[in-house]
């Protein structure tokens, strides 16, 4: 059985310029035979430029092929055809390619069948560095992403390029995705990377994005797209109690500042403290922070409260988190009102960079007498989980938040910006008097000692509460 290689055009198929694509005929017999795409196309002829794709089409076969900078005897482009002379270099390298696949299965005197041929060429060969593209992919669409989300795709880049720095696009196959998944999970003690498997998948979609780009862009074969074999593992990822503070590891942050601890502090142990603080009263993420500005982010309004029915004055922070672009409205307790009026400049907190923050974090951290390591994505749990703790609804919490998730995006609707400032009027009054406000089911109260020894045996309304606060934290997981 001899094989054969042809090329000819889809006249069948012209775009709207008129142009058709090229593709290559592989053939065994005259009943076995497969047609494959090259990705390239064919103009008109000059004088034939001016036609309609729709009057192309009602013409015969054979007219149409005419009317094309195309010899089919040669099987190769003519003059007049644009970029005609790359056009057949490129024909040309395929056509050895398709004959190497070949050869190479004679040569290990294995019979070549449609579906062999079909996958070897069908793999991709760009010798483009898979680093070099998708860092010039992502400069293209830097405009369009926060500057978080460009952080992180960039970091991931990086992450791969650590791995196998000659990557090429044409070496993501299902094979490199399951060597590179098994490298991120094993221990840094075997010279893996001993990630998580949430920051595992977390790299995968971000190799699965890159892809997407390439398939678009005619870089990548979209017949050789490795994630139509390859799943993606999810998983809900496990908090433990070293990934948020309890109101009592709280409470010895604060105490840092007081009169008689804080000269233990260096000045820019106490900026940093601030910082850690407000994000653990508003569950705002370290770029909000940093970049909070007194005119743009923080408003006033009279509120009803919602107790003895006079008009209070009540401050709110209203701003578009840097890293989804989410709009979030969050009332502020007096602590949160109190760290913010220590000063009065326009930028509320002089600008300075996470990795600073977070070496005086570990400082603090000893400071404060805790085993945890402290980080604002620690300060955006602790929010979450206080919120739980002192009764505010995890519809609320979500919103609060600013998580995006559709799911809760329909339950928001209904909630005014008033009624956000009663539930977070719940966090200060639980901060204040150091108790538990979550309700039974009997409307009664009780306190933490209560509480905790009846987590064991918790009534499914409790179990359903803490699913809640499960999903509040763990969409905030990959964030």
């Amino acid at each position: 059985m001899s094989a054969k290689i042809h090329f000819y055009l889809r006249t069948d198929r012209p775009a709207k310029d008129g142009s058709v694509p090229v593709y290559l005929k592989f053939s065994l017999s005259r009943t076995q035979r497969i047609k494959l795409s090259t990705g390239k196309n064919v103009s008109l002829k000059k004088e034939y430029q001016k036609l309609t794709k729709e009057f192309i089409e009602t013409l015969p076969p054979v007219k149409r092929e005419e009317l094309y900078c195309w010899d089919s005897q040669k099987e190769r482009t003519i003059k007049g055809c644009q970029n005609w002379e790359g056009i057949n270099d490129y024909l040309d390298s395929e056509k050895f390619r398709a004959k190497q696949i070949i050869i190479k299965f004679e040569l290990l005197n294995r019979p070549i069948t449609l579906e062999h041929f079909k996958q070897a060429y069908l793999k991709p060969h760009a010798s483009d560095n898979f680093n070099d593209y998708c860092l010039k992919e992502l400069e293209k669409r830097k405009h369009e992403l926060t500057e978080g989300t460009y952080r992180g795709i960039k970091g991931q880049i990086s992450k791969i390029n650590k791995f196998k720095p000659s990557l090429t696009l044409g070496d993501i196959d299902y094979k490199f995705l399951t060597l590179f998944e098994n490298h991120m999970l094993k221990p840094i003690s075997e010279k893996g990377l001993g990630n998580m498997k949430c920051s595992v998948a977390r790299t995968m979609k971000v190799i699965r994005a890159l892809l997407h780009i390439a398939i678009k862009n005619g870089d990548f074969p979209k017949e050789a797209y490795p994630f139509k074999d390859y799943r993606i593992k999810h998983v809900d990822p496990v908090l433990t109690t070293r990934d948020y503070l309890e109101p009592e590891d709280l409470y010895k942050v604060e105490q840092l500042l007081s009169p008689e601890k804080i000269e233990i502090l260096s000045l820019g142990e106490i900026k940093a403290t601030k910082r850690f603080l407000l994000s653990c009263y508003t569950g705002l993420r370290f770029a909000d922070v940093n970049g909070l500005n007194r005119k743009e982010h923080i408003f006033g309004k009279w509120i009803k409260n919602s107790e003895t029915n006079e008009m209070v004055y009540k401050h709110y922070i209203e701003l578009r988190m840097g890293k989804t672009d989410t709009p979030v409205f969050i009332p502020l307790i007096d602590r949160a009102v109190n760290l913010l009026n220590e000063s009065q400049n326009e930028q509320v907190f002089e600008i300075i960079s996470n990795q600073k923050v977070n070496e005086h974090l570990k400082e603090i951290c000893k400071k404060a007498g805790l085993n945890k390591k402290l980080s604002f994505h620690v300060a955006r749990h602790s929010f979450a989980t206080i919120c739980f703790l002192y009764g505010i609804p995890e519809n609320v919490g979500q919103k609060l938040l600013g998580h995006k998730n559709r799911k809760f995006t329909e339950v928001y609707t209904h909630l005014s910006k008033n009624k956000l400032f009663y539930e977070m009027e719940k966090l200060s009054r639980g901060l204040n008097n150091f108790e538990i406000l979550v309700e039974e089911t009997d409307g009664k109260k009780s306190d933490m000692k209560e509480i905790m020894p009846m987590l064991q045996n918790l009534s499914s309304e409790k179990l359903d509460q803490v699913k809640g606060l499960l999903k509040l934290l763990g969409g905030d997981k990959a964030a």
